[in-house]
């Protein structure tokens, strides 16, 4: 799990270092692996706003640029970007600015001109691969302030190496749920309202294979832009979560995906056929996915179809045929709970894997499903414009979440530390862990979010982990031993030893294995146990006899 540090901290702010912080998450058991900065360390480079821009007359490729840097007057730039334009925002070193690779800018004549600065491509700044023209900017972007305050390059990168069980680490939800309980931080986690419908176009859904796929939402919404440009802030977040920006509709669900930690998937609703149901796949069926494969698919496969064909394979990938464009206008957002069961290992088999599968096997909260396509839709909606329809549901049996026993005198007997009650209870809530008093027990609801809490062992876990386990002693083991009486008639086995020395005798250790006529000579033994790769020829079958040794 890959996310920014500076959107983690819109949601939970502990008083800590970037290492401190890293620390901590390591020690309370989500191993942070890697901790980058976005950008390489850079100075003197302001956002600029170019006011004028004539060819350079000696040389072809060359402009002459007017820029106003926020300096006081324009500052005058030769520049090769052959993106540059009259009113573009842009990054701009000043002369004296270091950039990445210690390429220092000066004052300079170039073909005759004199040039006091430089206007940068994001590959010169050292934060993206892109050199084809400069970094254009938003038409907003505040003319003199630093690029790396704009851009928010003294962010820190996080990534976390996560064992299967946590799965509802896989979003900056469940990390800072995390953050929070670790450190007392309060975090303020998204309040997602309910989108009011203003029309009235819906689309059946229905459950063919509740086990497999108990809980099914999706919406219409008309009327959208999918050429709708992504906000850069959204960009940002996905790009520095390793995910790359596409297109509008396409980056709300994985934007949301990372937010929540729910999987979306959006079709075009204008390519469906009747109801949407969530089913096994049939016999002889097959589906072209959106990575280019076309898959035939085995019975086992929980599949999202219409009336009419297979669409996509549920919690893993969509179908091409039914995909969104940048012509879609009309679409049907989906959001579900898939039983991990039913997802686990089926990516793997033909051979790939997905952000979706990754998060459904492991589980996903399904009391936050409909949390999802809401927040999915309000970001839609904002970005792309369009009008939202109901969302349809169906629900099945949902998983079982029976409360967990926590006996406070085995949790000290395990642990090893005797922790009271009433720091017991602390820690639960801050976990976010509903519990009840029975007596000197504790029993505990597991949340929706969290798979891994199933027996008593599981709640003693957490309590180490957030108590710290640096917190509990390791006393150096001790032991006591009693001597034992010694029988006057028993002769140490070192005596017996040095009695046979002193007598001549040599002590020697020897292969067990011996040359065959040895064994058939000395031994007499004919009934031989030969080696099955012997060493040498000479120890090809074992002794029978310390004779031959």
């Amino acid at each position: 799990m890959k996310f920014s540090e500076s959107w983690l901290r819109t949601l939970v702010d502990p008083a800590l270092s970037s290492e401190e912080l890293a620390h901590q998450l390591t020690m309370a058991g989500l191993e942070v692996e890697e901790l980058d900065q976005v950008a390489p360390q850079f100075d003197d480079v302001v956002v600029a706003q170019v006011l004028e821009v004539t060819r350079h007359p000696d040389a072809d490729r060359l402009n002459v640029c007017r820029v106003d840097t926020g300096r006081g007057e324009p500052a005058t730039i030769v520049c090769g970007a052959p993106n540059v334009a009259v009113g573009q925002r842009v990054p701009c070193a000043l002369p004296g600015a270091q950039l990445p690779g210690d390429f220092v800018i000066k004052v300079a004549r170039v073909r005759g001109i004199e040039s006091s600065g430089m206007l940068c491509s994001a590959r010169e700044l050292g934060i993206a691969e892109d050199a084809s023209g400069l970094l254009v900017l938003p038409a907003d972007a505040p003319v003199g302030q630093s690029i790396r305050q704009y851009l928010d390059l003294d962010d820190r990168l996080f990534t976390l190496k996560l064992t299967p069980n946590r799965a509802d680490c896989l979003s900056l939800t469940g990390v800072a749920r995390e953050v929070s309980a670790i450190t007392g931080a309060p975090a303020t986690l998204l309040q997602v309202p309910d989108v009011v419908a203003t029309i009235t176009d819906q689309r059946a859904v229905a459950l063919d294979a509740p086990a497999a796929g108990p809980l099914y939402l999706g919406r219409v919404l008309k009327g959208v832009d999918a050429r709708a440009p992504t906000p850069d802030w959204m960009k940002r977040r996905l790009e520095r979560s390793g995910i790359r920006a596409i297109s509008a509709l396409v980056d709300v669900t994985n934007y949301v995906m990372l937010e929540l930690g729910q999987p979306l998937h959006a079709f075009d609703n204008t390519r469906l056929d009747g109801t949407v149901h969530a089913r096994m796949a049939r016999p002889g069926e097959s589906l072209l996915l959106l990575n280019g494969q076309t898959i035939a698919i085995e019975a086992d496969i929980l599949m999202i179809a219409d009336d009419a064909k297979p669409l996509a394979m549920a919690g893993i990938m969509g179908g091409e045929d039914s995909g969104i464009t940048l012509d879609t206008s009309e679409l049907f957002l989906e959001s579900a709970f898939f039983a991990p069961k039913a997802i686990a290992g089926r990516a793997r088999r033909y051979g790939f894997g997905s952000d979706a599968s990754h998060r459904f096997e492991r589980g996903v909260d399904f009391g936050g499903t409909r949390s999802a396509i809401e927040r999915a839709t309000r970001l839609i909606l904002d970005i792309c414009g369009g009008a939202a329809g109901p969302v349809v549901e169906a629900r099945a049996e949902m998983p079982a979440r029976d409360p967990v026993r926590l006996r406070t005198a085995r949790a000290a007997r395990v642990l090893g530390v005797p922790l009271p009650a009433a720091e017991i209870a602390r820690l639960f809530s801050g976990l976010g862990l509903p519990f009840t008093r029975d007596g000197d027990d504790f029993l505990v609801q597991p949340p929706t979010w969290r798979f891994d809490i199933e027996i008593e062992e599981d709640l003693i876990e957490e309590i180490a982990r957030l108590h710290g386990y640096d917190n509990i002693p390791a006393p150096v083991p001790r032991g006591s031993l009693s001597m034992l009486v010694r029988p006057e008639a028993l002769r140490p086995q070192a005596r017996v030893r040095q009695l046979l020395v002193d007598r001549g005798y040599q002590e020697v250790i020897n292969f067990a294995f011996v040359e065959e006529g040895w064994e058939l000579d000395f031994a007499a033994n004919a009934d031989l146990i030969r080696l099955a790769n012997p060493i040498a020829s000479q120890t090809a079958v074992m002794r029978s006899t310390c004779w031959a040794a």
